[in-house]
């Protein structure tokens, strides 16, 4: 275990999913608790430095495209005086980056061959275990302890009048509208156009709330669809493709809700605080269940779940068994 007063620069590798990069957000908080003077830096990539912007405690965040990455990494950890380097990524070419900038402690797990890069090092969990015990794992060899708190995402003053303008120019006010997110990476955790435009229609007439769907441009097709079939209701938004990563977020914090595949910003949601209604099919609620008293995951719990598979045999029972009803009633109770 390092002891504080000589620990003052520590590197973390960050992962390259929105979800992954959320449940690392702890271990930086508890590094700060325990070295406040020390310098902490994340890598990351272009796709999930929204998720490390305004982190008070991050105080350098490095950004390099998938092409560039491991040359202007290896450049910035050379000759960088870091202490540590925690190794999030488990394939071997991200150990072998500290290893050749000499950075003297290099924390990671052991997978690929690579232990002999990595100073302190575990084996990957033959069962089960949250992404956010997985990471707390390696936070322990630096003496921290990050398993008590949440993972939060910040923003700074200037970007208050950002959202302003945001709502502004699609004539939406603050906690007026439930956000939704339709589309998702993987088809089985993809729930139903006409299911979404069902719940859509509930919350704008039973709840005088607008519906805004929100999301990246894979989900433009998906969103058009729900869309479609609420054609006739003015109060249902589309702006899926509209918005940076970062304007989503502005959008979820300034939401009443948000209703949710399981998918990367889903995570991002219930990290910003607000009431999310979120479903699991394939995916496993054990590893990567939202830790937020805010967010509600409903499970169906088919035989086959959770299978984590990208095909299913079965015709979605995991998906087609959670109902529009279900949800409403859900976001309704939730709303309250």
């Amino acid at each position: 275990m390092m002891t504080p007063n000589k620990v003052h620069k520590i590197a973390v590798l960050g992962l390259k999913r929105i979800g992954d990069a959320i449940y690392t957000l702890p271990i930086f908080e508890a590094l700060k608790q325990r070295y406040p003077e020390a310098i902490i830096e994340v890598f990351s990539e272009p796709q999930v430095k929204d998720i490390y912007l305004a982190n008070p405690f991050i105080d350098q965040l490095h950004v390099y495209s998938k092409k560039v990455f491991w040359r202007f990494c290896l450049a910035d950890l050379k000759g960088a005086d870091f202490d540590a380097c925690i190794v999030l990524h488990n394939a071997f070419k991200y150990a072998l980056l500290p290893f050749i900038a000499e950075v003297p402690v290099r924390i990671g797990y052991e997978k690929e061959l690579r232990s002999f890069l990595l100073t302190h090092h575990l084996p990957l969990s033959k069962t089960v275990v949250h992404r956010l015990e997985h990471n707390a794992r390696l936070a322990d060899f630096l003496g921290v302890n990050s398993r008590l708190i949440l993972p939060q995402l910040y923003f700074s003053q200037d970007e208050l009048g950002t959202t302003d303008d945001l709502l502004l120019k699609h004539q939406l006010s603050e906690k007026a509208y439930v956000a939704f997110i339709v589309g998702s990476i993987s088809p089985t955790r993809r729930w139903f156009p006409n299911n979404f435009a069902q719940v859509a229609l509930n919350i704008t007439l039973k709840l005088g709330l607008k519906v805004v769907i929100l999301g990246g441009p894979d989900d433009i097709d998906l969103a058009n669809q729900v869309k479609g079939l609420c054609s006739e209701n003015d109060a249902v938004i589309n702006l899926a493709g509209q918005t940076t990563l970062r304007e989503t977020l502005f959008l979820f914090k300034a939401s009443k809700a948000v209703v949710t595949n399981d998918t990367g910003p889903m995570h991002a949601a219930s990290a910003i605080g607000v009431p999310v209604v979120t479903w699991f099919g394939a995916a496993n609620e054990a590893e990567i269940a939202p830790p937020s008293p805010l967010t509600t995951v409903l499970n169906a719990k088919v035989f086959c779940s959770p299978c984590v598979k990208e095909r299913c045999p079965y015709q979605l029972e995991c998906l087609s068994d959670i109902t529009p009803e279900m949800v409403f009633k859900t976001l309704r109770e939730k709303l309250e």
